[in-house]
């Protein structure tokens, strides 16, 4: 019997499309559910059958698993008996289940195709773990280049409010302490989002790693992150923040050229 919640959960994720598609990996063709937010899902028993294994047995156990975190019931449109509710998996998550059933269960033929698209996951996962530790290395190196580079940019704005504030014509001396005051906050605000990067950075999980030579023996060790993310909000607020940084340092050269002052040369 559904009970109350999956029901309540079923009824906020609408399947809008039934249509086949590929096995990830793999030759069997089976059906795959739309949702209103474009993700595919893939019914869990429909893969059982078609590398022919029990779908009652397999489903009960996966059902204890951390994968089945992802998995929901959708209605699945049957040719002879109508909708009804079935577990389904996003189809990314699919091909872990080739690692969690008994491969003796299958005909040979299913064999060589899981031993192959288990190659090309663990191909592609290390693709995809080489690509993050490129970019968390790229966006470690760019909070640590700002940090370093505008350390003590208060004082200096501070510095150059006061400095030039008596050179110049009362509305020309406030426009100077608006443009200051304004760079500081941005700066404050963009330095305090760079620290709570790097410490999450910091508080990651590292796994020490060696790097093995022709002999087999260890030439080199060394430590990386688990798993490098970096989150894409973090991200994206990040380089807002330097986009606005851009824009009124844009605004303040114009300042000191239009009133022909060269703050950096003293004069």
């Amino acid at each position: 019997m559904l009970r109350l919640d999956e029901l309540e959960e079923n009824e906020v994720l609408e399947v809008v499309a039934q249509t086949t598609t590929r096995l990830p990996f793999l030759d069997g063709q089976v059906p795959v559910l739309y949702l209103s937010d474009s993700r595919p899902y893939i019914p869990v028993f429909e893969v059982c059958h078609t590398l022919g294994i029990r779908p009652d047995l397999h489903i009960r156990r996966w059902r204890r698993l951390a994968l089945w975190a992802t998995a929901r019931k959708l209605p699945f449109q049957t040719e002879k008996r109508g909708k009804r509710l079935v577990w389904c998996l996003l189809i990314s998550q699919v091909p872990f289940l080739s690692g969690l059933f008994d491969w003796e269960l299958v005909a040979p033929e299913w064999r060589l195709q899981l031993r192959r698209a288990t190659e090309a996951q663990v191909k592609l996962a290390d693709q995809a773990y080489q690509q993050m530790q490129r970019e968390y290395k790229t966006m470690r190196q760019a909070l640590f280049t700002f940090m370093s580079t505008f350390d003590d940019i208060d004082s200096l704005l501070t510095g150059y409010a006061e400095r030039f504030g008596s050179r110049l014509d009362s509305g020309s001396a406030t426009v100077l302490t608006e443009l200051c005051d304004r760079g500081r906050s941005l700066f404050a605000q963009a330095t305090s989002h760079a620290r709570k990067m790097l410490q999450a950075q910091v508080e990651l999980p590292v796994v020490d790693l060696f790097r093995i030579g022709a002999d087999n023996q260890v030439i080199d060790t060394f430590s990386l992150p688990l798993l490098p993310i970096v989150p894409e909000e973090d991200r994206e607020r990040f380089f807002a923040f330097m986009g606005l940084l851009t824009a009124w340092r844009e605004e303040i050269t114009a300042f000191w050229n239009e009133r022909r002052l060269w703050p950096d040369s003293g004069e």
